[in-house]
């Protein structure tokens, strides 16, 4: 087909249209979209085809149509990349990373990002590297790597000031008011938060005028003002439903829907939480459903509706598993990509080194690939537990609900033998899971002290009494030997207490039947001396050697089937070492064992 005189013109300035108008009115931009892709392969100008096919891959994510977006943006790479378009190609490319963190695949949007970036310097587009610097200090804040998170915002801040750029300062604006807003910082964070709001509004963009809103409602909810967090989420919603974001509106339904669970508005919540459990299902979004599964749960639960309850349970808990591999599989694959970026800068930096300049930045490559093979190693045992630990209470589970769905009437013995059974098997995986989530906040930083004064003494009675069952269920005999007096020390209780209950929990999972296990409490001076002592096996010289790393398999098995992570331990040497105790083992083989924590009094 012969196109008339300057009709391709006509089309770039369509082009431009699309861009003006794709966060306000994004189904209008992907009708003129479609029609400038469809004369583009009339008119056979492929850099014409390669813009159109990226804006129809950004209108589809925009109004959240993911595999669509995706098949545009990857035709646009690939055209781009023939054509030697290389802006085109970083601009496909951050969607890409846009895509795959709306989806939580971080792994894979900090690659694409990456690239993206890596364009963008090539081209010396500014205004795209402060944008795409901005997206992935989003990802460190979604992973909760603070201080990674705010290095990118600072340096993306930089280049949009510099270069006077409203678009980039503000989605900067916008992932900054997140980050303080999850540090606690929150007048901070309703700063920065309203002032990409108000820039986003003077510019019609209602999808980042939406995203603003939910972030200063939520930041609200932290600062107990719920009426006023409603409000703002009601003016957000009908912004994405004006632009059609179905992951936007995920988010809003589910977090009202939290909001009344804890009102006790259960009718209102339900309806909320199967709008978002509905969308969420549409577009794939895994964590998004395994939350909302449990808050149905819960849901039912209140209403004593235990079919119901038992059934998102147990989906919730299927969910939970697949996001455990996940997980463990994407902190392998973000440390891999971090070291492959860190290696890409030092054989940049190498070619101007001298020679013991080039051995010291060699040796640091090394060191950095032992250090991956340890995580990845890591990673390892973490999914095998994951695996392995959660895969039979969650069989048992499921067993026991096919039970119960098969059989009408059964006697109330049997039904409660069967319930009693869920309970068990839901509280074992609980434990697994706040072993896991225990040693990740400490690896993490996340694990704050609270400093108060209180009677240890007391402390001990209240943790024997809560493990006097289990004792006398397996035959031991647990006997706690007090200091005289009260006894106060100035740390953190609930610190104190895990050490102590870790370590008392250990002993009755490895002592056999018919043996002492004692906890006794020494004041000596500015200090407090615990001990926990058993009869079990104690341990052998090789098991020493490795007692308090990750995931340790020691040689002796629990006596009564018990679960054991190997995380125990670990947990309770980065605790003492938290709040300053002095951890020391004595044992030996078959000869049973004493740990020791010092501790000073403090004031």
């Amino acid at each position: 087909m012969n196109l008339p005189s300057g009709y391709n013109g006509k089309l770039y300035h369509l082009i431009d249209e699309v861009n003006r108008i794709k966060f306000s009115e994004p189904k209008k931009a992907l009708e003129l979209a479609n029609f400038v892709y469809v004369q583009s392969l009339k008119s056979a100008d492929e850099v014409l085809e390669a813009n159109s096919l990226y804006l129809l891959g950004v209108c589809h994510e925009i109004m959240s149509s993911y595999p669509q977006a995706m098949k545009y943006l990857s035709e646009a790479i690939k055209l781009a990349q023939h054509l030697g378009e290389k802006k085109i190609m970083g601009d496909a490319l951050n969607y890409v990373g846009v895509i795959h963190d709306n989806l939580n695949n971080y792994s894979n949007a900090l690659k694409a990002y990456f690239r993206a970036l890596k364009i963008y310097e090539d081209v010396k587009e500014n205004k795209k590297i402060a944008i795409v610097l901005s997206n992935i200090g989003l990802i460190y804040t979604n992973i909760k790597d603070y201080r990674n998170a705010l290095k990118f915002y600072s340096h993306a801040l930089d280049i949009a000031e510099e270069e006077n750029d409203g678009e980039s300062l503000l989605i900067t604006n916008i992932n900054i008011g997140l980050t303080h807003s999850q540090l606690g910082n929150f007048e901070e964070a309703l700063k920065f938060l309203y002032d990409a709001y108000n820039r986003a509004s003077a510019s019609n963009d209602k999808r980042r005028a939406s995203a603003a809103l939910d972030h200063i409602a939520e930041t609200n909810i932290k600062l107990k003002n719920n009426e006023e967090a409603f409000r703002l989420f009601e003016e957000s919603r009908k912004l994405k439903l004006e632009i059609e974001d179905k992951r936007g509106l995920v988010k809003i339904y589910s977090t009202i829907g939290g909001l009344q669970l804890l009102e006790n508005n259960i009718t209102e919540a339900r309806i909320n939480l199967e709008k978002a459990l509905e969308l969420a299902t549409e577009l794939g979004i895994k964590r998004s459903i395994h939350e909302l599964h449990k808050m149905l749960s819960n849901a039912y639960e209140k209403t004593e509706n235990s079919a119901k309850a038992l059934y998102h349970l147990k989906i919730a808990y299927q969910k939970e598993l697949e996001l455990l591999k996940e997980e463990a599989e994407l902190r392998a694959k973000n440390i891999s990509t971090q070291l492959e970026i860190e290696q890409a800068q030092k054989e940049a930096e190498i070619q101007r080194l001298k020679n013991i300049e080039l051995a010291q930045a060699l040796e640091d490559v090394k060191k950095l690939n032992v250090s991956l093979k340890d995580l990845n190693d890591e990673k390892n045992e973490f999914m095998a537990i994951a695996v392995h630990d959660l895969k039979n209470p969650l069989q048992n589970i499921l067993s026991t609900a096919r039970i119960l769905k098969r059989s009408e009437d059964l006697p109330r013995a049997e039904m409660e033998e069967f319930t009693t059974n869920i309970i068990n098997q839901t509280d074992r995986m609980f434990n697994i899971i706040k072993k896991l989530l225990d040693h990740n906040a400490i690896d993490q930083g996340e694990l704050k002290i609270n400093i108060s004064g209180f009677d240890v003494n007391a402390l001990c009675r209240e943790l024997i009494s809560n493990f006097r069952e289990d004792a006398e269920r397996k035959k031991l005999n647990l006997e706690l030997r007090e200091a005289e007096g009260e006894v106060v020390v100035y740390t953190d209780k609930v610190i104190l207490y895990e050490i102590l209950q870790n370590l008392v929990s250990n002993a009755l999972k490895f002592s056999p039947e018919n043996k002492s296990i004692y906890l006794k409490v020494f004041s000596e001076g500015n200090h407090v001396r615990f001990e926990v002592i058993d009869n079990g096996p104690g341990f052998s010289d090789e098991d020493k050697k490795k007692i308090f790393n990750k995931f340790a398999r020691l040689s002796a098995k629990p006596t009564g089937n018990e679960h054991s992570t190997g995380l125990g331990l670990s947990i309770v040497k980065k605790l003492c070492e938290f709040i300053g105790a002095n951890l020391k083992l004595e044992s030996r083989e078959n000869e049973g064992a004493k740990f020791t924590i010092s501790l000073k009094r403090g004031n």
